[in-house]
């Protein structure tokens, strides 16, 4: 194989137990799937972070979320840059974002020759802006009078969907002449979960509006959910990942046609999973760093690899860009933290040395610390510090039962990998990292919808 192209595919919110290769009955991701036929999949892949901003960091830069300052402001200058030691050893780079937390404003396109932020401007309907608006917004009849008089109703959309992002990257695709690094976002599987484009009866338009509140109310008010909104909720998550997957597989036929796919290695990953009440909450907020968040689908489709591969270790998304450049020819970039992957399947698994997986929380002063090694999961939180929880990934996978009394040398053994990482931390800490870009109002407004800010 000849110097290779590498497609970096990131599925916001993508939980692993979803897709067929990874033992869903329903047939919904047949793109993904064929990927991991021919690709080598990874079952115990961990996340650096319950959130975007938590997680994007460790994929990037091969650094954890906490260290350079902390990850709620802009990605620091100071952290490795992989995607520069790949434009400086002959590599076009181009990234493709729909989510404002991986944008300019926050510093995501450095190492990029193109990077596009992919964001919708489109207004809010008038309703929404006036006292009261957003209730009548939530009846069929206010959208049947606006359908006569020619006026959109609809939620406004909070990120470029998966089609119009993948038009973008064929396009690009189609003018390249060097090999490639091209990252790719896709925000579908995102809450609200609506796709914009079967919205166009008054009744559906309604009930996206129902749902656009009370999710909000979930996320900030500690609403209830009903076993009817959950079953709702998942069949839109569900219709939003058929959607997605349809998309991934054109961009996989256009490689095909244009003659890529024997030279081009896909990444499939996800930032985070989301939570569907398996510890009594919605979404990927607050002190949840238990599997169906962490753990997250990663497939890496090789070139002419004729069958799969299955890796049952414990990976993290921190050895992702060790991995890439490694696949390209590129030698390590100072400071990453990450290993390459490929030892693992290439039978040579003493070579992969890395032993734990650290994730995290943020929100402000709030930082959740859970440290992981496949066998046991151990969490920190700030609030609660003399309060931790360990729990026996073996015997008890939905970790429902905290066994840190009865394990406490484990804990403690835990407790000193926290320790360390709370050091590595401090020592690398950045003046003003933390610092929140200037963001529009109408920037907030789509952080809002998607759930960031109250």
């Amino acid at each position: 194989m000849t110097k290779p192209n590498v497609i970096l595919l990131t599925i916001d919110t993508l939980r692993a137990d979803r897709l067929g290769c990874y033992g869903y009955e329903r047939p919904l991701t047949p793109n993904l799937d064929r990927l991991a036929e021919n690709g080598v999949r990874f079952t115990q892949a961990i996340t650096g972070g319950s959130w975007t901003q938590a997680a994007f960091p460790v994929i990037f830069t091969s650094t954890y979320a906490g260290m350079y300052g902390g990850c709620l402001g802009i990605l620091s200058p100071e952290r490795p840059s992989p995607i520069t030691a790949l434009a400086d050893n002959g590599y076009e780079t181009a990234g493709f974002s729909t989510s404002p937390l991986l944008s300019h404003n926050y510093q995501y396109h450095r190492g990029f020759d193109t990077f596009a932020d992919l964001i919708p401007n489109e207004s809010e309907p008038f309703l929404r802006r006036i006292k009261g608006g957003q209730r009548l917004l939530q009846q069929p009849l206010i959208h049947r009078a606006a359908k006569l008089l020619g006026q959109q109703t609809r939620p406004a959309k909070t990120y470029v969907n998966a089609s119009d992002l993948t038009d973008k990257v064929c396009a690009w695709l189609d003018q390249t002449t060097k090999p490639f690094f091209t990252w790719v976002h896709y925000m579908d599987v995102h809450w609200p979960y609506h796709l914009e484009d079967t919205l166009d009866k008054p009744k559906d338009i309604a009930q996206a509006w129902q749902d656009v509140s009370h999710l909000h109310d979930v996320n900030w008010r500690g609403a209830a959910i009903t076993p009817a909104q959950k079953e709702r909720y998942i069949s839109l998550y569900e219709e939003a990942l058929v959607y997605t997957d349809a998309q991934v597989g054109r961009l996989l036929d256009f490689l095909e046609a244009k003659g890529l796919r024997d030279n081009t290695v896909v990444i499939v990953v996800a930032d985070h999973g989301e939570e569907f009440l398996e510890h009594g909450r919605w979404g990927h907020w607050e002190n949840n760093l238990h599997d169906e968040i962490i753990k997250v689908p990663l497939i890496i489709h090789l070139p002419n690899k004729a069958e799969d591969t299955i890796v049952n270790r414990q990976v993290h998304t921190l050895d992702l860009m060790p991995t890439i450049l490694e696949l390209c020819g590129i030698d390590p970039v100072d400071g990453m933290l990450g290993t390459s992957l490929i030892p693992l399947w290439q039978g040579q698994e003493s070579a992969y040395a890395s032993k734990i997986a650290i994730s995290e929380m943020w929100r402000d002063e709030w930082h959740i610390i859970s440290v992981r090694n496949g066998t046991y999961k151990y969490i920190w939180d700030n609030r609660q510090p003399e309060a931790p929880q360990l729990f026996d990934l073996q015997n008890d996978p939905g970790e429902r039962q905290n066994i840190s009394h009865q394990q406490s040398e484990q804990a403690a053994e835990f407790h000193q990998e926290i320790k360390a990482y709370l050091k590595r931390v401090q020592e690398t800490m950045v003046e003003g990292a933390l610092a929140e870009p200037e963001l529009s109002d109408g920037m907030m407004a789509r952080l809002r919808d998607l759930g960031y800010v109250e």
